[in-house]
């Protein structure tokens, strides 16, 4: 809970030092955030008589969210709920996941987006006692928000209004950032805070950003133009080459650093074209059939329009050649792998015997998100950042066919990020039975007992507890898990 300013702060250092060491503020019970305590202790009263008149009426409001302000009068009235309120078991249940959650910590949220969500649908309010807990939970975790606010009716949309953690929840609070930004607010602001304006504006209104930003280019400092250059990631399209291709000639290497890196995703630029130029000749196929390997030469020497692209001084230890290849393949259209060998891109990752640009290829798919040049590298070997750039069938499906093969719960938690819930019985099954195959130890207990709760298909409970019952290092993570599955259903048949 945010805690309150002043006053309470006076109050609790009187308390911890003694009110003969240290007086309470004349104004201490007029504060309206301690409550406008009026009449509850006379001016003349004793210093530690007025300490413990505000500290329970403080306490109170510091309970209801109320923050100190020096306001004078009374607070509003709330509104009369709209929504009828639940029934016992559901208020029951709600309390008991709050206060101490079966599922434990890690899950607690989980579980109040499943009670809100069924709130939600039955058209009832949380009960009065759980609204500062509920409000303090969406507060701390932003993924609730949405679910938690219609439950709070209007007797929790007021409360919202007398903590400023809270004002999400209020009914007038303000709407999300807005990528909305004039153009003197832009010229005024710190970089650090442009930055962060222009990656939002950016995901809303391309063009916008690359607007804002040639406000102050010219008298930016180098940082500064760094920063915000690589803030036009979100939404970038081919609309924004003229700005990095200008931006290949500033005068700081670091902004020109930057630019390449975004044009190495613009495989339609003249940058691109010029790269795949240099590349292609250096690509071809030696050997016939089966013994057919794709081999890559090095480039030469690189002119000024080279140095331009990229291809100058690369980092130290690494071979100055090899490093001009690498700059290369990043740069170049994939397409040029194809053309130059006459191979499709399956056989061209599978023959491809040179190590740099190997590795860089992988890397450029990465980059690119190119789907069909990640089949053609999970063809041959297994890699589970290729795999995730596929459409989420694709991606089921090679993951299911791979649970068995799982080296450690690490491994399996990996593959089974990669498939979106809720999972099928089979692929339920077969996740629980690997588990308990494989050593009780994972890098990341939280991420597989997410994963496991949040999707796991219920018939795959039984397995689950027989797990639990092993008593091993994963039992208890796993615990949290099983009664997960076993609360979800009482919380959605309590509001039937």
């Amino acid at each position: 809970m945010t805690a309150p300013t002043d006053g309470w702060a006076e109050l609790t250092t009187a308390a911890l030092v003694g009110t003969a060491r240290r007086g309470l503020p004349d104004d201490l019970l007029g504060l309206g955030g301690l409550g406008g305590l009026g009449g509850l202790a006379e001016r003349d009263a004793g210093a530690e008589v007025r300490l413990l008149d505000a500290a329970a009426v403080g306490a109170a409001l510091r309970w209801a969210g109320r923050v100190p302000d020096r306001r004078p009068g009374p607070l509003p009235h709330a509104p009369a709920d709209r929504r009828p309120p639940r029934p016992p078991l559901v208020g029951f249940l709600l309390a008991l996941v709050l206060a101490q959650p079966p599922v434990g910590r890690r899950l607690q949220p989980v579980v109040l987006g499943v009670w809100a969500r069924a709130a939600g649908r039955a058209g009832v309010r949380a009960h009065h006692g759980a609204l500062v807990a509920l409000l303090e939970s969406a507060t701390a975790d932003r993924e609730l928000r949405d679910v938690v606010r219609p439950v709070l009716d209007e007797r929790g949309t007021w409360l919202a209004t007398q903590n400023p953690a809270w004002r999400w929840a209020a009914r007038d609070a303000p709407a999300p950032a807005t990528p909305e930004v004039t153009d003197a607010d832009w010229s005024r602001s710190p970089t650090a805070r442009r930055v962060a304006t222009l990656t939002t504006v950016r995901a809303v209104d391309p063009a916008r950003g690359r607007d804002l930003l040639g406000l102050t280019w010219s008298g930016d400092a180098a940082p500064a133009r760094a920063d915000l250059l690589g803030a036009l990631a979100p939404g970038l399209s081919a609309d924004d080459e003229p700005l990095l291709e200008a931006a290949l000639d500033d005068r700081s290497a670091r902004v020109r650093d930057v630019a390449r890196g975004l044009l190495d995703l613009l495989p339609g630029s003249a940058r691109a074209a010029r790269l795949g130029a240099l590349l292609a000749p250096l690509v071809s196929v030696e050997g016939r059939g089966r013994r057919a390997r794709v081999v890559v030469d090095l480039p030469g020497q690189p002119g000024p329009a080279g140095e331009r692209d990229g291809l100058g001084r690369g980092p130290r230890g690494r071979s100055q050649r090899g490093w001009w290849l690498e700059v290369a393949v990043r740069g170049a259209p994939l397409e040029v792998w194809t053309t130059a060998t006459g191979l499709d891109r399956a056989a061209v990752v599978g023959r491809l015997d040179e190590p740099v640009a190997s590795t860089a290829l992988r890397l450029t798919t990465l980059r690119r998100r190119d789907p069909d040049w990640a089949r053609a590298h999970l063809e041959h070997a297994w890699d589970a950042a290729l795999a995730a750039v596929l459409p989420a069938e694709e991606r089921t499906t090679l993951a299911a066919a791979r649970v068995r093969a799982c080296a450690s719960a690490t491994e399996l938690t990996g593959l089974l990020a990669l498939v979106d819930g809720p999972w099928s019985e089979t692929l339920s099954l077969d996740a629980v039975t690997r588990l308990a195959a494989l050593p009780p130890t994972v890098a990341d207990p939280g991420a597989l007992t997410l994963l496991l709760a949040t999707r796991l298909h219920p018939a795959a409970r039984p397995a689950l507890e027989r797990l639990v019952g092993r008593g091993d290092a994963l039992s208890r993570p796993l615990a949290g898990v099983v009664q997960h599955l076993a609360l979800v259903p009482t919380i959605e048949e309590s509001f039937q």
